[in-house]
């Protein structure tokens, strides 16, 4: 959990460089960089990267919702209440149809376990048992904070996830959907920023 608030912190210290008065900016990501992406694939094929991705999105939705129904069950703020549950129709919804690309693909639904092979986008999803047990552990004082930390964590390493298949996918319907969850992550990260330090 200390590398999630670590990363909070950095975030927040990031997306205060140069704000004008009074103004939260959004935390900086840095584009992907590197060759040039392959060309899109016209005939709607896929390669290794969009299965990789999909694997990845598909494995981060398990302790998302388990993070999200605690915050819908325990958290006395309002606007982080109402964050959780839209975040969790949203990828619920997310989910069946990154299940459904990788069924129909007949590519397995989780991520291959070997670390080597993630480690160029964000690694494993970070956020499992520890994780969820220290929320539920946390007091009602200090539960939102807990809350916000981590879910910084995982949203941000999904945007690493989408900025991997950016770079390097092909197939254009996970193409799309890539630069949703680029966009729709960067917002909540920069909203739980606003949580936080709020």
């Amino acid at each position: 959990m200390k590398r999630f608030v670590l990363l909070a912190v950095t975030l927040a210290t990031v997306a205060a460089c140069d704000a004008p008065p009074g103004v939260t900016p959004a935390p900086s990501f840095a584009p992907p960089s590197g060759s040039p992406p392959p060309a899109v694939s016209e005939s709607g094929g896929h390669n290794a990267t969009d299965v990789m991705f999909l694997q990845m999105m598909s494995a981060q939705y398990g302790p998302s919702a388990e993070l999200l129904e605690l915050a819908a069950d325990r958290s006395a703020n309002t606007k982080v209440r109402e964050l959780a549950a839209a975040m969790d129709v949203t990828q619920a919804d997310e989910l069946s149809k990154v299940q459904g690309w990788l069924r129909g693909w007949a590519e397995p639904l989780t991520p291959a376990t070997d670390p080597g092979l993630h480690a160029g986008h964000g690694g494993l999803p970070a956020t499992g048992p520890d994780e969820v047990k220290a929320l539920r552990d946390a007091t009602a004082a200090e539960f939102d904070k807990v809350f916000l930390n981590l879910l910084i964590g995982h949203q941000h390493q999904a945007v690493e996830y989408a900025r991997m298949e950016l770079t390097s996918g092909v197939n254009p319907q996970v193409l799309e959907f890539a630069t949703r969850v680029d966009q729709s992550r960067t917002a909540q990260v920069t909203m739980m920023l606003g949580l936080v330090s709020g």
